[in-house]
C-alpha cells in the first residue's frame, strides 16, 4: 500500500474514532508521545503503526469501539499501561490501540464478603492501597507492579511468587465481564466466592494476551491482611539446598513464598554469591516464629547459612527482587519439574552465565532474565533453544516473554510442545473469527 494511501487510510480511522469517542476519546497516532510510540511499536512486527489509540471511558463506549473496529475489519491491540505490552508474541498489522487506562472504576469492594469488582484499567498499586485501608489484599506479586493493571496482570496470567501459597489468578478470579470482537458484552461467574458459573470461560481469558476479548470487569477474591511478614535465606551448596527444599515440602510448613535463586541474582542483590533458597512467612507473630524457627533447624541441619529478615528488611528484599529481575532487556518465562530446577541452573550457568534465575519450588515455574543482549547474535538463540529442550524434555516450557524485537523474529517465541494447538485454534475461531484481537500475540500466531 502506497504511503499516500496509507496516511489517508490512518486518518480515517482517527476521525471515525473522534466521532465516536469524542475529541478527547482517541488519540491519532502522530499525537501520541514518542516514548509510547515505541512502546507500542515494541509490540508489533512490522514498521507500520496503528492509527490512533482509543480511550473508551465506560464499558459502553469500549463496545462502541469494538463494534466500528468490527463493522470495518480493524486489527486491534489492547493495552493498560503498556508495561508488559512487549510480553509474548509481536501483533500482526494492527490498525487500532485500545487502551483501558480509563476504565480505572472500583466498581463494587464487598469487604464482608472478600470480594472487589474492578475494571481493568485500575493499577494493581491503587487497588492495593484501597485493600490495605480495610486489612485484605490481592495475592498477587506481578512484575511492574506500580504501572501494570489489573487487566493487563490477568490477560497475561502474572501471578508472581505469592502463587505458592494462593494459587494463580485462575483461582482468585470469580467473575469476568469483556467485550467480544464485535462489541457484545459476555459475563461469567459473579460477585460472590460461592458463584462458580462460568469459571472455564474466566480460565480462558486468563492468559490468553487480549486474543479473545477485552476485559471490562473483574471481581477477584481477597484475604486478610497478614499480622506479621518473615522470610529467611538459605545459601549454601546446591545438593544441600536441594535436600533443604524437599525437607521444607515434607515438615507441613506453610511460606506464602518459596523460591529458589540463582547464584548470580544473589550477586546482583549484593548479597551472598551462592545459591539460595528464599522463604516468607506470614500470619500472627507467634505462628510465623515457630515456622521460622523450624526452617532454621533445616537450615543447621543441612550446613546451609541462614538470613532473617524481618519488617522493613523483608519488604525491601522483595521490592529489590523483583525490581532486579524486572529490569532486563530479555526476561523468559519458564516451567519445569521441580525435581529438574537443579539441572535446569547448571545447564544455565554454561550457555548463560550472566543470566539472572529464580525458579518456584513447588511448581517449578520461574524466570530467567538477562540485562542486556546482542540480538545479532545467534549464540543466544542457541542457549535459549538449549534451555528450552531441557525444560520440555522435563515436563515443561521456555517462552519469551520480553526481548528485543528483531531477537524474537529469530527465534519461536512460546515454544507450546503440547497438543492442544488445535483446540486453541478452535477456540480463537469461535471468540474472534475475523481475527481482529492481538493478532500474532498469543501461541501458534494465534
Amino acid at each position: 500500500m502506497a504511503l499516500h494511501v496509507i496516511g489517508v487510510y490512518m486518518s480515517a480511522i482517527a476521525a471515525r474514532l473522534s466521532d465516536a469517542l469524542g475529541e478527547t476519546g482517541s488519540l491519532p497516532w502522530i499525537k501520541v508521545a514518542p516514548d509510547q510510540q515505541q512502546q507500542i511499536m515494541a509490540a508489533i512486527a512490522t514498521d507500520h503503526p496503528p492509527a490512533a489509540i482509543a480511550f473508551p471511558q465506560t464499558t459502553a463506549e469500549l463496545s462502541k469501539v469494538m463494534a466500528l473496529a468490527a463493522e470495518n475489519g480493524w486489527r486491534s491491540l489492547p493495552m493498560g499501561q503498556g508495561s508488559k505490552l512487549s510480553w509474548g508474541g509481536l501483533a500482526q498489522q494492527i490498525d487500532l490501540v485500545i487502551s483501558t487506562a480509563r476504565l480505572n472504576r472500583v466498581v463494587e469492594h464487598a469487604v464482608g464478603d472478600y470480594t472487589v469488582t474492578v475494571e481493568p484499567g485500575l493499577k494493581v498499586a491503587e487497588l492495593k492501597q484501597l485493600l490495605v485501608e480495610q486489612k485484605q489484599f490481592l495475592a498477587i506479586d506481578p512484575a511492574f507492579a506500580n504501572q501494570a493493571t489489573v487487566g493487563g496482570v490477568v490477560a497475561t496470567a502474572d501471578t508472581g511468587s505469592l502463587r505458592q501459597r494462593y494459587g494463580g489468578l485462575r483461582d482468585m478470579l470469580i467473575g469476568v465481564q469483556f467485550a467480544r470482537y464485535d462489541g457484545k458484552l459476555a459475563r461469567a461467574g459473579g460477585r460472590v466466592v460461592k458463584n462458580v458459573a462460568g469459571y472455564d470461560l474466566m480460565k480462558l481469558m486468563t492468559g490468553a494476551y487480549g486474543s479473545l476479548g477485552i476485559l471490562s470487569e473483574l471481581t477477584f477474591r481477597l484475604y486478610p491482611v497478614q499480622a506479621e511478614s518473615r522470610s529467611l535465606i538459605l545459601s549454601g551448596e546446591t545438593a544441600a539446598i536441594e535436600q533443604a527444599a524437599a525437607a521444607i515440602r515434607l515438615s507441613g510448613l506453610t511460606p506464602v513464598a518459596l523460591d529458589i535463586l540463582s547464584a548470580s541474582l544473589m550477586d546482583s542483590l549484593d548479597r551472598e554469591t551462592s545459591l539460595s533458597l528464599v522463604a516468607r512467612f506470614q500470619g500472627i507473630p507467634a505462628g510465623v516464629e515457630e515456622q521460622i524457627e523450624r526452617l532454621q533447624k533445616i537450615a543447621t541441619d543441612h550446613s546451609l547459612t541462614c538470613q532473617s529478615l524481618d519488617g522493613e528488611a523483608d519488604q525491601d528484599f522483595w521490592q529489590q527482587l523483583g525490581d532486579v529481575l524486572q529490569s532486563g532487556t530479555l526476561i523468559c518465562k519458564v516451567g519445569l519439574r521441580p525435581s529438574a530446577i537443579s539441572a535446569m541452573l547448571k545447564l544455565l550457568g554454561t550457555v548463560m552465565p550472566s543470566a539472572l534465575a529464580k525458579l518456584q519450588v513447588s511448581s517449578g515455574l520461574g524466570w530467567v532474565q538477562l540485562e542486556s543482549v546482542n540480538e545479532t547474535t545467534d549464540e543466544l538463540v542457541n542457549a535459549l533453544e538449549k534451555l528450552r529442550s531441557h525444560c520440555q524434555i522435563n515436563g515443561g516450557f521456555l517462552t519469551l516473554l520480553q526481548a528485543p524485537k528483531a531477537l524474537k523474529q529469530k527465534i519461536e517465541i512460546w515454544g507450546y510442545s503440547g497438543n492442544a494447538s488445535g483446540v486453541m485454534s478452535a477456540l480463537k475461531q469461535k471468540f474472534d473469527p475475523h481475527r481482529l484481537l492481538s493478532p500474532g500475540r498469543f501461541v501458534g500466531g494465534l
